[in-house]
């Protein structure tokens, strides 16, 4: 009997070790599979940021290379000519005979809907900016040659006036920083304090921003009291344009001792925020110039 009870508690030790070995054979399984999966995904991000990379970067290129023809094609002059010209400053034309600029001619050949650039300097931003007002949100997901793209390309609302007086612009929290990746650094004064200025070109004109207010904000549901400023979209109403102010003064992280008065021209850059779902950082800033 004993013998008999023995055996009975060495096929249950056996069939305990057994189930412990298949478990541990699945786990391992699950395991292994998503370290593949991640490291595909992983991999996949790193090749299509860098792809994404590369491409403004052409961009750029073609840019300072329109940039630096315009300066080198100067006519050809006289020996007494350029005499007279070194004892003087020539300026080099910087629009075409059309009053675009001719550093960004050449992209808007390439695409229509490009209809500006975005700089700030000491955060790395330097990108086209699109605009396509019959496509809604067009360029979210899609680079300057309306190919896929995870980075997108900063845009333009398309319910914005393409000749009003307020521009929102959208661009991804990138990860790797690019895009508006480094928007929210502006949460700190001092980052304001060392990039006062954003620059904004359009087609036809170059032009500079100072930074008035930098806030979190969020999406509202319908029944909340919020700022939403990702819907307003045209500022030409006086008392649309007083409201705006006044609100992105009060949410405003800071003091900048900038303001805006009607007739002013004002941009806000938006990007995505993770500090609540459905997050957003915005930098509203008047243009001086």
């Amino acid at each position: 009997m004993e013998e008999k009870e023995k055996k009975i508690e060495s096929a249950g030790k056996k069939g305990s070790s057994h189930r412990l070995i298949q478990i541990l054979g699945v786990l391992f399984a699950l395991l292994f599979f998503t370290f593949c999966y991640s490291t595909y995904h992983l991999a996949k991000d790193l090749v299509s940021n860098q792809k994404d990379k590369k491409g403004f970067e052409e961009l750029s290129a073609i840019v300072a290379q329109s940039s630096s023809s315009a300066q080198t094609a100067a006519p050809a002059v006289s020996g007494q000519q350029q005499e007279e010209q070194s004892k003087q400053t020539v300026e080099v034309p910087k629009t075409n005979e059309y009053g675009q600029l001719i550093k960004y001619v050449q992209l808007s050949e390439m695409n229509p809907e490009f209809f500006g650039w975005i700089s700030i300097e000491g955060l790395g931003i330097d990108y086209p900016v699109m605009y396509s007002p019959t496509r809604e949100e067009y360029y979210l997901n899609r680079d300057f040659y309306g190919d896929y793209s995870d980075s997108g390309i900063p845009f333009i609302d398309e319910r914005c006036p393409a000749d009003g007086n307020y521009y929102l612009i959208y661009g991804h929290l990138m990860q790797n920083k690019t895009v508006f990746g480094r928007l929210p650094q502006y949460e700190s004064e001092s980052c304001w304090r060392e990039n006062p200025i954003i620059r904004f070109d359009t087609l036809t004109e170059e032009r500079e921003y100072a930074v008035m207010a930098c806030f979190y904000s969020r999406i509202y549901a319908d029944n909340e009291n919020g700022f939403r400023y990702y819907a307003i979209f045209d500022l030409t109403n006086e008392a649309d344009f007083n409201y705006y102010v006044t609100q992105a003064k009060v949410n405003a992280i800071y003091e900048t001792g900038i303001t805006a008065e009607y007739g002013d021209e004002l941009i806000v850059l938006s990007t995505c925020s993770h500090h609540v779902t459905d997050g957003r950082f915005a930098v509203v800033a008047k243009r001086i110039k």
